[in-house]
């Protein structure tokens, strides 16, 4: 980040998310992407670095990325947007538990929170994930065939509606 160079050292056989967490410990900053010299992303935290194609002695960019956050009366959630994943917490009946989904939140672009636990993402193929209290907007199953290409979404106490 802000052109600063380290050189990592791990053990043989350690995992991209061995070195992410040590980029992220040495240029403390808790958010990186790391990119290789042919502008691979590595995404995956359980790749082994040789198996991410990684060689010893590569040279790596981390990219430090800006963390966005969307929250409801009873729950927050935090991304990055293009990242892999969300982190959430709060009441686990209104938004702030969402495993059951997480492994959709690929390349989150959006999130928008109703005010009474219900989360929406955009994803970046344009579709739609949602979670939370289904009453207010946490189950999207009934239109979920029309959430395609969406580009917006807009939050109300209860609803969400996408452009």
């Amino acid at each position: 980040p802000s052109g600063s160079g380290e050189t990592l050292s791990l053990p043989e056989h350690s995992k991209v998310g061995d070195l992410k967490v040590l980029a992220q410990k040495t240029f403390r900053k808790g958010f990186l992407k790391l990119v290789t010299a042919d502008g691979r992303v590595l995404t995956d935290p359980e790749d082994s670095l040789h198996a991410a194609g990684v060689q010893d002695g590569e040279h790596l960019v981390s990219v430090a990325q800006q963390v966005h956050t969307a929250a409801s009366h009873a729950a927050i959630a935090l991304w990055c947007p293009g990242g892999n994943g969300v982190a959430n917490w709060g009441d686990l009946r209104r938004g702030g538990d969402c495993s059951a989904v997480q492994d959709q939140l690929r390349s989150v672009q959006q999130i928008q929170a109703t005010d009474y636990g219900a989360f929406a993402a955009i994803l970046g193929d344009g579709s739609v994930v949602t979670w939370g209290h289904r009453d207010w907007g946490g189950d999207c199953s009934v239109v979920q065939n029309q959430l395609r290409n969406v580009h917006q979404i807009e939050a109300t106490s209860t609803a969400f509606a996408a452009i």
